[in-house]
Parts: C-alpha cells; structure tokens; sequence
C-alpha cells in the first residue's frame, strides 16, 4: 500500500464538519420537526466524517439547495449553513502516477 492509499491520507475520511440542520422553510408545521428531532432553538447540530456526510443528509433527505428551492413533504430538513456545503465538495486530488520503466 503506498502512502496515497492509508488512511491518514484520506482527507475526506480525516475532516469532521458540522451540519447545521433546521425544519424545512417549506414544512406547515416546523414545530413537529423540531421535536422529532430533538432541536435545540430550531436547529441539529450534527457532526460527521466529510466522506459519510453525503450519506447522512440523503438518509435524511435534507434539502442542501442554498435557497431551499426542493419542494415536496419528503424534504423535512433544510441544511442551513452554506459554508457546511462547500466544505462537502470533494477535493480533487490525482493519485501519484507510476514511473514509467
């Protein structure tokens, strides 16, 4: 295994972000999620591994869109802080090339 591979290596493995959810502007009744989810002040703070948060918030089914412009009743969660979706783009790293022989 070379050094690329280990986990010390895997940035997105490493970084823990916060997400910041709230009920979805969208939702009748914001008061029932805030329960069901045990908010404090209208808001979950959840941290996760920046690799499993994508996981998270579709198991979820948080709307991350920065106006939270995804309509449907299945959308309960609004992640609110935009800063938390950048820091969930992949970084974009090419793996060492071989030497040539």
């Amino acid at each position: 295994m070379t050094n690329h591979e280990t986990l010390s290596a895997d940035e997105q493995w490493n970084r823990i972000v916060e997400l910041e959810l709230v009920p979805h502007p969208g939702q009748e009744h914001p008061e029932i999620i805030e329960r069901d989810y045990g908010m404090s002040h209208g808001v979950l703070r959840v941290k996760v591994r920046a690799a499993n948060a994508g996981y998270v918030l579709r198991q979820w089914v948080v709307d991350c869109s920065p106006d939270h412009s995804l309509d449907g009743p299945e959308y309960r969660l609004w992640l609110k802080d935009s800063l938390a979706r950048l820091c969930l783009r992949p970084t974009r790293r090419e793996a060492p090339k071989a030497p040539l022989p």
